[in-house]
Parts: structure tokens; C-alpha cells; sequence
């Protein structure tokens, strides 16, 4: 027998009520409106309290599930979260500040969960011992990546121009190693464990690496630092899912800070490098606490003011057109 239409209209009347009252009934008691979360992340270090989470149960115990995808790139990772295919995400913040000048209203930032100073930098081959003999050199980055901001940085700083004095050249960290082993490139830039890999390459030395960043020497601020970012239709539908995560989040980077030890044993299966690598990376990392949020990204704000002049030199070098009001994708009910 066929379903009358009026029937079928009522059934998804009713199933439409059911939901919503399901949602303003969790609402009112404070537990998830939904309980899973689809996270985007990759093996970089800024993703580790996100995996230590799902591993030991952290988000579990605020009544949640959190799939963890992989990206390559940020960009890539970015263009999902806008497009609805994830909810939450760390992200390198040029990326971030790329989709805000572009005009993406589409997501909100809550954190920064570490800073990494001495996990990326510019490694070159013996014969060039400083950025001045660089010139007349080819030099590799990842174009629009923090790697490719520090080099335009400490050339800038160093009073060499990018188009005229060298030969800047698009590669991705992974073929890095096999272009500095077979000549191809004189130096490059790149990010751990990459970073750490070129290092380790015989002939091979470090130039500088990103502390030696303008804003870092003045904001503690990398060339790319970490962003915890949120679509903002999920953020605004599922308040307290969002808050639970927060809550999962950061006890995963109390335990970073803690344990650091017992966290390795589980992103060994991340990264896929040893205990001891890992335990080197982790040495490298220093963990930003809920506690230190708000202070960072809403008052004083120190952390968003050094954005707004990262998202400056973005214009300066020509990698955005214009600069982006950065505090206006601050999501303050979010940061903890």
C-alpha cells in the first residue's frame, strides 16, 4: 500500500519536532548535541593533542566521538572545513589568513595550542656558510607555506630581493632531501621531521632557523604558527559539542605537558618515527594551556595582534592582496 502524501508529510513533521526537541534538550542540560566530531589533521606536531585525545579516551569521557582525517597541506585541509565536509581543525595560520582576505566568513578561530620555535628553518649545503652567500643560489620552499615566509623574511632582513638576487624555487619538503643530495638546490626550508632529516644529511648545515623571524623576535610569533579553527555553522548549532571538545582538547595538552612520555607511545602511530625521534620533536614543542587562551587570543590579545601583522607582510610580499581584520574570526565563546 502507498504512503498518502499528507502521511509522509506528517512523518517528517514529527521526525523534524523529535530532532529539535533532541537538540534544546541538550542544549538544556549541557551534554553534546552531537556526539561525533570530524577532525582535520595531519602528522605535524600542532595535530598531537587531537590524536592523544581520541587515543586515550580524553574526549570520550564529555560524551564524544572525533574521527581524525588527514591532509597534506593546510590549504587543502581548510577548503574542506569551509565547504562542510569537517568541523574542527588546526590549521598553519598563513592558510587561515589567506581564506579571511579572501572574504570566507565560513569558519572561526578558538586557539593556538603551541609555539615551535626550532623545529623549521633554512639548512644549506657547506659552501654556503650565511644568507648573504645565498645569492646567485636556487633556494627551495613550499610557496604559500610558513617555510616560504621565512625565507622572504630573513632575506628581507638580510636586504636581498627575492626576484633579482636568487633563484626561489616551489618544492614540497618531501623532495627536498633528493634535491639537495643530487644538487639540484643549493639550500631550502622546511619544517620537522623533515627539517630534521636535511639536517642529518651529510654536507648539510642549519642557516637559521625560526626564531630568528621578525615577528617572533617581537610577538613569540612563528612564520606559521598553529590555529584551532571551527566552522562557524557547527560552532553556532552545536555549542555544547564545541565546548566538549575544548574541554577534551586541552586536557590532551595538559597530558603533552605531563606525561610526555605515554603520549609518545601512542603518536608513534602518527608520525611513524621511533620513541626516541618523537621524544626529541616533543622536546621542541612548547605546549600553550587552556588556561593561557583567552589571554592570547582575546584580552590583551597578543597572539591575534601578531596575525594582523603577519596578515601585513602577507601583503607586503605580494601573497595576499589586502590585509584581513584578523580579531573579527576570533570565536570568544570558544577559547577556554
Amino acid at each position: 500500500m502507498k504512503m498518502s502524501v499528507l502521511l509522509k508529510k506528517s512523518l517528517v513533521l514529527v521526525a523534524a519536532l523529535i530532532l529539535a526537541i533532541s537538540v534544546v534538550s541538550a542544549h538544556a542540560d549541557g551534554k553534546p548535541e552531537k556526539v561525533t566530531v570530524i577532525y582535520g589533521g595531519s602528522s605535524w606536531l600542532g595535530h598531537y593533542p587531537a590524536w592523544v585525545g581520541i587515543e586515550k579516551g580524553l574526549f570520550k569521557k564529555y560524551g564524544l566521538g572525533v574521527l581524525f582525517q588527514n591532509f597534506y597541506a593546510s590549504s587543502g585541509r581548510m577548503g574542506s572545513l569551509v565547504a562542510g565536509d569537517l568541523d574542527v581543525a588546526s590549521t598553519g595560520s598563513i592558510s587561515a589568513i589567506a581564506l579571511m582576505a579572501s572574504g570566507s566568513k565560513g569558519f572561526m578561530a578558538f586557539g593556538t595550542q603551541d609555539s615551535y620555535a626550532t623545529v623549521e628553518g633554512i639548512i644549506a649545503k657547506e659552501n654556503t656558510k650565511n644568507i648573504q652567500d645565498l645569492k646567485g643560489k636556487r633556494i627551495a620552499a613550499p610557496f604559500a607555506s610558513s617555510s616560504h615566509v621565512l625565507v622572504l623574511d630573513i632575506l628581507e632582513q638580510n636586504g636581498i630581493d627575492p626576484d633579482k638576487d636568487l633563484d626561489l624555487v616551489n618544492l614540497k619538503v618531501n623532495e627536498m632531501p633528493a634535491a639537495m643530495g643530487s644538487g639540484e638546490i643549493d639550500a631550502c626550508a622546511a619544517w620537522t621531521p623533515h627539517f630534521n632529516k636535511l639536517l642529518n644529511m651529510p654536507g648539510n648545515h642549519m642557516l637559521v632557523n625560526d626564531t630568528e623571524f621578525s615577528l617572533y623576535k617581537k610577538y613569540k610569533l612563528g612564520p606559521g604558527p598553529d590555529l584551532l579553527v571551527v566552522r562557524k555553522e557547527f560552532a553556532e548549532k552545536y555549542p555544547n559539542t564545541c565546548q566538549a571538545f575544548v574541554k577534551g582538547y586541552f586536557e590532551a595538552v595538559d597530558m603533552l605537558i605531563n606525561q610526555p612520555e605515554e603520549c609518545a607511545k601512542v603518536l608513534v602511530k602518527l608520525t611513524n618515527l621511533s620513541m626516541e625521534d618523537q621524544m626529541t620533536v616533543l622536546k621542541d614543542i612548547a605546549w600553550i594551556k587552556g588556561s593561557e587562551q583567552k589571554n592570547l587570543m582575546v584580552q590583551p590579545g597578543g597572539f591575534v595582534t601578531g596575525m594582523q601583522r603577519l596578515a601585513e607582510f602577507l601583503v607586503r610580499h605580494k601573497q595576499i592582496d589586502s590585509a584581513p581584520d584578523v580579531k573579527r574570526w576570533i570565536a570568544g565563546s570558544m577559547v577556554p
